[in-house]
């Protein structure tokens, strides 16, 4: 499987070289999950010869731009290759999980009032729901609520943290999130941990992965914020430090193969 970082940035005023936050698992057939979309998502994940077409679900962390303000592009490219490759007819699906209710319909509106809705493809639209999962026999995807966006006593979460199990390995990734110890238990053993860096000091949470003996193969942080952005070799100075090992720091168009 490969992690492929199509925006690396948190919700900042722009950055040369950095799209807002948007990354792809791509498993060994060919199959792709794409996690939140960022701006141009879709023109890097398509200059990097992405098929859309393999696209079997998208996941949307939380309902803020720099997560999601891309989607509608993706949509469009993809519609635009049945175009490139005079393929109109041939039935296709993916699932789209939003984390908030109101959401799909009016993105569905507008997608479609701007004919960037795909030819010939289901497009099954579902909502996160805490504890929830997706399986469909190639990969299982778990999500939990966190605290990044408060809610009231009572409302359900709106923000979410996932857990991908597939090929014999597991992801994790944060999405955005108030502490890390909201996904505490999924970082005491899994193969790679995406993280975000937008609030939080990187080496404070490599200093917690520390102390509680958490197993992580790989560390990739990502939606960067100040710290990375202004300090990136202090960074990664303090987060071998307190971590014990090299972490990656995600850049955009980067690959990693897992």
């Amino acid at each position: 499987m490969k992690i492929h970082i199509l925006g690396s940035l948190s919700g900042t005023e722009p950055f040369k070289g950095r799209q807002h936050t948007s990354w792809v698992l791509e498993l060994d057939n060919g199959s792709l999950y794409w996690f939140d979309a960022g701006e141009n998502c879709s023109h890097t994940g398509y200059l990097k010869g992405l098929d859309f077409f393999n696209i079997k679900a998208i996941f949307i962390s939380h309902p803020h731009y720099d997560h999601m303000a891309g989607l509608l592009n993706v949509f469009s490219v993809y519609n635009k290759i049945h175009y490139l490759q005079q393929d109109l007819e041939t039935p296709r699906r993916f699932d789209v999980f939003m984390p908030v209710p109101e959401l799909w319909q009016p993105f569905e509106k507008l997608t479609r009032t701007l004919g960037a809705w795909p030819l010939a493809t289901e497009v099954k639209d579902h909502l996160l729901t805490d504890g929830g999962k997706f399986e469909n026999g190639e990969v299982t995807i778990e999500f939990i609520g966190n605290k990044h966006i408060p809610v009231a006593d009572g409302e359900p979460l709106k923000s979410f943290s996932f857990r991908i199990s597939a090929e014999g390995k597991t992801v994790v990734y944060s999405g955005d999130i108030a502490d890390p110890d909201e996904i505490g238990e999924w970082s005491r053993k899994c193969d790679l941990l995406l993280m975000e860096s937008g609030h939080h000091h990187p080496w404070d949470v490599c200093q917690y992965w520390q102390e509680n003996d958490c197993r992580i193969g790989q560390v990739i942080f990502m939606h960067h914020g100040r710290d990375v952005l202004y300090l990136p070799s202090e960074c990664k100075v303090r987060c071998r430090r307190a971590l014990g090992k090299e972490v990656i720091f995600a850049e955009d168009g980067m690959s990693v193969e897992l």
